[in-house]
């Protein structure tokens, strides 16, 4: 297993933007075998221990080898909803051979002021 997540900052994002569907490929594996993910949850928080402000409770394992975390889309509505500034986020996961726990991913998510509105 990893000694601690990897790095992944996100593109800044427009305030107000859909928040397109993505996956996010785990690399962690054993023998050279891919080990498969139960479950997935993502949180973006301002500042550590702040308060949540958007978050993916229950995401989406695919893949062949139930290792991909696919993102589900977020609405323009849930996206304006965010204040701007350099967010932080992280992606924990948990194993389905012994019920592990680990934070795959970490990193910014960032978010911008729109220009453009209604």
């Amino acid at each position: 297993m990893a000694n601690g997540p990897g790095i992944y900052n996100f593109l800044p994002m427009v305030r107000g933007d859909t928040f397109r569907a993505r996956n996010l490929a785990s690399d962690v594996s054993q023998g050279g075998v891919p080990l498969a993910l139960t479950s997935a949850r993502m949180q973006v928080r301002a500042l550590v221990g702040g308060n949540v402000l958007l978050e993916w409770a229950s995401c989406e394992i695919t893949g062949d080898d139930s290792n991909t975390v696919r993102l589900s889309a977020k609405t323009a509505d849930e996206m304006q909803a965010l204040p701007t500034g350099a967010h932080l986020y992280d992606l924990e996961v948990i194993f389905a051979s012994d019920g592990a726990k680990l934070t795959l991913l970490a990193g910014r998510f960032p978010i911008i002021e729109d220009i453009t509105r209604d």
